[in-house]
């Protein structure tokens, strides 16, 4: 009896050892697909630039421009600070509207950000 104990045991230790070894191996055994690369990001083309200005001077209601190329979705931001884009409204041809409801202060416009994405 204490031998078949023994040897339960023995077979039990070798479980744990052999185990965990045999499935570390196993997970590195498959490649691994990674890397890292540089490529050209095509973009439109931003013109005709016009921003509105609301009753009140100091904020801009609104701004349009023109793509070079036709997008389906567009957004736009005038804020750095902001993470908060607007979405703009296709007017015709490569032509686009955004309206602010509540206004950007003319202040804090510090860049023209434009999101274009294709049809």
């Amino acid at each position: 009896m204490k031998n078949l104990i023994k040897l339960f045991s023995f077979i039990a230790f070798l479980g744990l050892v052999i185990f965990p070894t045999y499935a570390f191996a196993s997970s590195n055994s498959a490649p691994k697909i990674a890397g890292e690369g540089v490529g050209a990001i095509s973009g439109w083309t931003v013109s005709e630039i016009k921003y509105q200005l609301s009753s009140n001077p100091s904020l801009v209601s609104g701004v349009s421009f023109d793509l070079d190329k036709s997008a389906g979705t567009v957004s736009v931001k005038l804020n750095s600070g902001s993470s908060i884009y607007t979405n703009c409204t296709h007017i015709n041809g490569f032509h686009w509207q955004c309206d602010f409801p509540v206004g950007v202060q003319l202040t804090t416009t510090d860049e023209f950000h434009v999101i274009a994405l294709g049809n």
